[in-house]
């Protein structure tokens, strides 16, 4: 327990910091100039979820954010969703979260203007193969992925790890979408790539 508040603050500051990056770039790229833009880009990134997964992701999203926030404040009496699993596990955590919030920053440079919240081309949109994209196709889901289990390890909380994992679960599910979409855009030029590419991970074949 004496470690808690500590645990507690490295989720705060990763937090902050996997925030702080993703706006940076969001207006730098200006994918998302207002929150008025931000609104129609999750509209449209929902527009072709079904009525029952869109009510699950309000439900899981309400209760996990409920339970995250009791998790930053720590309430004396809000005990009951934590994992005893030691403060080691938290340690991984920490060690977990931080390289990934610099491996983002690395894709974000590469993928430059071309990134959206929403799966949508942008205007003159290119094929990105060069840097985290030249062995793997969604290094960015990637760094995601790794940083929230990361966050998932430093919390050791139930509604944390429903809140995230949710999270990881919804972003895997909109790769075949992205990738279809690619190849509609690029055609044999992104079947090529996907011949040399993994989708999470470098392909461990020779090519």
């Amino acid at each position: 327990m004496a470690m808690d508040p500590f645990f507690r603050i490295s989720f705060l500051v990763l937090w902050a910091t996997f925030s702080i990056v993703r706006i940076y770039y969001g207006r730098k790229t200006k994918t998302h100039d207002s929150l008025a833009e931000i609104q129609e880009k999750l509209i449209t990134a929902g527009r072709d979820m079904s009525k029952g997964f869109m009510i699950l992701t309000a439900i899981i999203t309400a209760v996990g954010g409920v339970g995250l926030i009791l998790y930053l404040l720590s309430p004396p009496w809000w005990t009951w969703t934590r994992f005893p699993l030691g403060d080691w596990i938290q340690w991984i955590g920490v060690i977990v979260a931080i390289p990934p919030i610099f491996f983002l920053i690395w894709v974000h440079r590469h993928l430059d203007t071309q990134w959206s919240i929403a799966l949508e081309m942008q205007e003159d949109h290119r094929l990105i193969t060069s840097g985290p994209y030249n062995r793997v196709r969604h290094p960015m889901y990637l760094g995601i992925f790794v940083y929230t289990i990361g966050l998932i390890l430093i919390a050791s909380d139930l509604l944390v790890l429903l809140f995230f994992g949710f999270s990881i679960w919804v972003n895997y599910l909109r790769i075949p979408d992205e990738e279809q979409m690619m190849i509609d855009e690029f055609g044999d030029e992104y079947l090529e790539y996907m011949k040399r590419s993994g989708k999470l991970l470098p392909p461990f074949r020779n090519t």
